[in-house]
């Protein structure tokens, strides 16, 4: 049974239609141990359902160990969301493979009420390779001289 309703299936469809770059959605779930891995996995397959500008690869956290180390996954239900990069001609007339650009952004547990907007934000966001940040604090941020770790932790009322 969908989770989206056809009414909101149709506005999402419209929203990611906006999309400008391939977006990758990298879930780590496990079998055992794992509330919300499968509502998780379902909201994902809903999602990827509803453009062709979006994929997702699926690792399983307890057996992928490289996988969970090259996205530094702490915990499941997780989604990381990357752009994957157009390929680019090499100087030699061969063509680059598209590779993966990973801002950094992680998602805990399963995205549903306010995290389900956030994400497709998120989605739509890395999509175009823009954070919506203002010059001034894009400045700010470039003053940093050590790796900043930011959390948001949001629980269900």
């Amino acid at each position: 049974m969908p989770l989206l309703r056809d009414a909101d299936r149709e506005n999402l469809r419209k929203e990611l239609n906006q999309l400008q770059n391939p977006v990758r959605l990298v879930f780590f779930t496990q079998a055992l141990n794992c509330e919300y891995c499968g509502l998780t996995k379902q909201v994902l397959e809903e999602v990827v359902g509803l453009s062709n500008k979006i994929e997702l690869k699926e690792y399983n956290f307890a057996i992928d160990r490289d996988a969970v180390a090259q996205y530094r996954i702490a915990r499941v239900p997780a989604i990381a969301i990357t752009r994957l990069e157009p390929p680019r001609l090499l100087i030699a007339g061969a063509e680059q493979k598209p590779h993966e650009r990973d801002y950094g952004i992680r998602y805990y547990g399963v995205p549903a009420g306010y995290e389900f907007a956030a994400l497709i934000g998120d989605i739509l966001d890395v999509s175009a390779g823009e954070s919506g940040l203002t010059a001034q604090t894009k400045n700010a941020l470039k003053q940093l001289t050590n790796p900043l770790h930011l959390q948001v932790f949001t629980t269900p009322t």
